[in-house]
């Protein structure tokens, strides 16, 4: 499970497509294409549930934060953690 957020080829990691996910509007949805940032940033993400192929959705937007929906829970992220996941929009 752990390879699915921290690949151990990077060059072939860093060319997957998708957009951030702060560009995301509220009830947007799509699938995770790839998580940047350092190796711990991925891991902490893998953890929440945050794994390439999973689907997530934006549901609501509060102070510039973002409520999440993966993997049937909420989660509350701020910007700056949410520009480090990729998705391809439905």
């Amino acid at each position: 499970m752990e390879n699915a957020c921290i690949p151990i080829v990077e060059e072939a990691y860093a060319a997957a497509s998708g957009v951030p996910l702060v560009t995301a509007k509220i009830g947007e949805s799509g699938t995770i294409t790839r998580i940047s940032g350092k190796t711990e940033t991925r891991k902490f993400l893998c953890e929440l549930g945050f794994i390439i192929g999973e689907c997530i959705s934006v549901v609501n937007e509060t102070s510039g934060n973002l409520i999440l929906d993966v993997k049937g829970s909420r989660i509350a992220m701020d910007r700056v953690l949410a520009s480090k996941i990729f998705f391809a929009p439905e």
